[in-house]
């Protein structure tokens, strides 16, 4: 028996090693388990609590806290007489939906048919249109976006799913509330008032005119509510609850007067139209006050539905934004620098005995050799008093009497006048002319300036300019706000005074001066004719259009201006109208002035200008 215990002791030793082993092994298996799950915590652990703690914080909040927005209230532009010309009006996105709850399904689908006719009707759309979106499994389907409150109350109020005991009035609807800008009077001052528009992202962005310069303040800003929520979702006051009220945007008022700015556009459509001219402007201004009373433009479009608009140029309003030169409009005030500066009396002549000047003999410039400036017929005028030079528009003799001014004096008075100078009327797209550096002025630059080429301005910079001599001297700021208000204050917009380039003596000799255009030959027998009732000043102005693609000036196409005033010695109105390339004629005796004229004699009672004694 010893034998065989002997014999059996090595197997049992062999068995209690393997033993042995599996347990090492299992608790190594068990010590790597834990310490990867250890590790997988700890990873965990510092992406949620380091890398991640933003995002789990803003989801605990979340739970407890809650956030609102609050949209604010644009602000109201009105004309000078209240009447409204932009504000915000409500609108509804509508949808169909329906719960998956099957009484109301089959409540819905009963009566589908008489649904889709009763929206189709009210939405004033095809039955086809509303009964392709429902169809027998929809849930949720948009019927219709930017609806007015009368549709949207129509379509709230239909009890098409009741009877006479049970009201389901608005049954399978849903009204989404939103805020879209309108403009009651579609057309009317549109260039001015600009449009909202959308950016690239689909927000609401104010475009061209007062809402694209002033957006930001006719927005206002979004106001919000902070909340604390127990677990049942009630409100917990706190010191931390804070509310921010949206601060309504603020309200303008401008200094149009919508009865005359109606008639200005409609005479102004007509007479573009009737010259077959790529466009036409407008600006009425009080020369006393700088007051704007009327701007048009035309083309014109719809703020309401200005996507339908296909050229751009035609958002611009070119009263303010379309920089050229101005032709003739310029002479009174090279006769009223002439006069100021004591370069000539007001018994000055010239002898315009050959119809041009000749430029080389003007100046001396080699280069100049066989170039000259005519008059507009190239026919001799003889001899030429001031006022007859306005009269009959001649370029040598006004380029003559210019070349009397020193050159620095002229051009620091062309400033004073406005020219070059940025206004700032609070138009989004409003530009400034470019008056190149004084040292690079030479002596042919005082005669093109003399006669308005060679130097440019927009048609608020020529009339801003033209005041001067209609207000006795006095250039006044032009303004087209007259107050902007919100529930803390009222801002007004008052006169000021911009410049007196010129003495009082000297602006009321050329005003009388520039009667001489009006009763004495210097625009057609027709025009003088109709205006002979009233004391007007004015003076026409025929431009070149200067090429975009290099230098020097387009064929057959001109710009034509008129600007007057009445009554001439005590003006209550002053009156630009601009007419681009006008295909009847190049000259604006022909095209601008009728136009002119007729606009003048359709608003003057409106602006109750008296008639000669």
């Amino acid at each position: 028996m010893s034998s065989l215990s002997r014999l059996h002791s090595p197997s049992r030793g062999k068995k209690k090693s393997l033993f042995s082993n599996i347990q090492k092994n299992n608790y190594n298996l068990v010590i790597f388990l834990i310490t990867l799950m250890g590790l997988t915590i700890l990873v965990q652990a510092f992406r949620w609590q380091v890398l991640q703690t933003e995002k789990f914080q803003l989801m605990a909040k979340q739970q407890y806290q809650e956030n609102n927005t609050n949209t604010a209230q644009r602000g109201v532009i009105k004309a000078s007489d209240g009447t409204i010309l932009a504000v915000d009006q409500p609108i509804w996105n509508i949808y169909a939906t329906l719960s998956l709850d099957p009484k109301e399904r089959e409540l819905f689908f009963s009566k589908k048919e008489q649904f889709i006719a009763t929206v189709s009707s009210i939405l004033a759309v095809e039955n086809e249109v509303i009964g392709s979106k429902i169809t027998d499994d929809f849930v949720y389907a948009v019927l219709a976006k930017g609806v007015d409150n009368e549709k949207k109350n129509a379509l709230q109020s239909a009890n098409i799913f009741g009877d006479e005991n049970t009201d389901r009035s608005g049954f399978g609807l849903y009204f989404e509330k939103g805020v879209r800008r309108i403009y009651p009077n579609a057309e009317l001052s549109s260039h001015v008032l600009g449009f909202i528009g959308k950016d690239p992202q689909g927000n609401d962005l104010g475009q061209y005119g007062i809402e694209g310069f002033y957006f930001g303040d006719i927005t206002g800003k979004e106001g919000y509510t902070y909340e604390e929520k127990d677990s049942r979702g009630n409100t917990i006051l706190t010191a931390e609850y804070e509310p921010v009220l949206p601060r309504s945007g603020k309200d303008f008022k401008l200094t149009i007067r919508p009865s005359i700015q109606n008639k200005v556009e409609k005479y102004l459509k007509d007479g573009v139209e009737r010259t077959g001219a790529k466009s036409g402007s407008v600006i009425i201004m009080v020369p006393k006050t700088g007051e704007i009373i009327t701007m048009a433009n035309y083309p014109t479009f719809n703020p309401n539905e200005y996507w339908r608009v296909s050229d751009p140029w035609i958002f611009k309003n070119l009263a303010v934004a379309d920089v050229y030169e101005y032709g003739s409009v310029q002479k009174p005030i090279t006769v009223a620098l002439a006069l100021e500066s004591n370069s000539v009396d007001e018994n000055h002549t010239c002898n315009d005995q050959t119809g041009y000047l000749d430029l080389y003999t003007a100046t001396g410039y080699a280069d100049l050799k066989g170039r000259k400036i005519s008059t507009w017929d190239k026919r001799p005028d003889g001899l030429q008093t001031l006022g007859e030079m306005l009269k009959n528009s001649n370029n040598p003799c006004i380029a003559q009497t210019a070349l009397k001014i020193d050159s620095a004096y002229y051009y620091s008075k062309l400033k004073e006048f406005g020219i070059g100078e940025f206004i700032g009327i609070g138009l989004q797209e409003e530009s400034t002319s470019y008056l190149k550096p004084f040292s690079l002025w030479t002596r042919l630059d005082i005669i093109t300036a003399s006669y308005g080429q060679g130097i440019s301005a927009t048609p608020l910079q020529v009339i801003s300019a033209i005041s001067t001599l209609a207000n006795h001297g006095t250039r006044m700021r032009p303004y087209i706000i007259s107050e902007i208000s919100d529930e803390k204050e009222t801002i007004e917009f008052t006169p000021q005074v911009l410049s007196e380039p010129i003495s009082k003596e000297v602006a009321d000799k050329v005003a009388l001066m520039m009667t001489s255009v009006i009763e004495d030959g210097g625009i057609n027998d027709r025009e003088i004719d109709l205006l002979s009732d009233y004391f007007i000043a004015g003076k026409t102005g025929t431009a070149q259009v200067a090429k975009k693609d290099g230098p020097g000036y387009e064929e057959d196409k001109t710009i034509t201006t008129f600007v007057g005033f009445a009554p001439a010695d005590d003006a209550k109105m002053l009156m630009l109208v601009r007419l681009e390339e006008p295909k009847n004629s190049p000259y604006a005796s022909p095209t601008v002035v009728p136009l002119w004229t007729e606009i003048f004699l359709g608003i003057v009672n409106d602006l109750e200008i008296p008639k000669r004694n």
